[in-house]
């Protein structure tokens, strides 16, 4: 069972929220421990803090989700301590969401699911990780 590292922008409406809970439930089917920006918006550090375990949460992960649908200032970060550990990454969009040319020449990137509503999203991305966790 693998770690799960869910990134991208906080949380700050019921939409996002709902969001990241779908992608929780599917990823709860093969990983055994799950960190999303749920979890980032609850923890309550300093900005030194808040940066050490964001890098501490790269590493801690066996496997980086980045849901690229909507800018985040620090996951961009993220995805480059990802790549630096080698850690695999998959990036989640919308469709007709802008993903940065350097994400997508990132070595460790595996895939890029594009989806247009939570039922979408919630086949393909339980179809990526099925075949390659089970």
């Amino acid at each position: 069972m693998k770690r799960f590292l869910i990134l991208g922008s906080l949380p700050q409406d019921e939409k996002r929220h709902k969001l990241y809970t779908t992608i929780i439930s599917i990823c709860e089917k093969y990983g055994k421990e799950i960190l999303s920006p749920i979890d980032t918006a609850n923890f309550k550090g300093t900005e030194s803090e808040r940066y050490n375990r964001a890098f501490k949460t790269v590493k801690w992960a066996d496997f980086i989700i980045g849901e690229q649908s909507e800018p985040s200032t620090g996951q961009g970060m993220e995805i480059r301590e990802s790549t630096i550990l080698k850690k695999p990454l998959l990036v989640i969009a919308k469709t007709n969401s802008k993903i940065s040319g350097l994400v997508k020449g990132s070595s460790n990137l595996k895939n890029i699911i594009y989806y247009d509503n939570l039922e979408e999203l919630k086949l393909k991305l339980d179809k990526f990780l099925n075949k390659n966790f089970n």
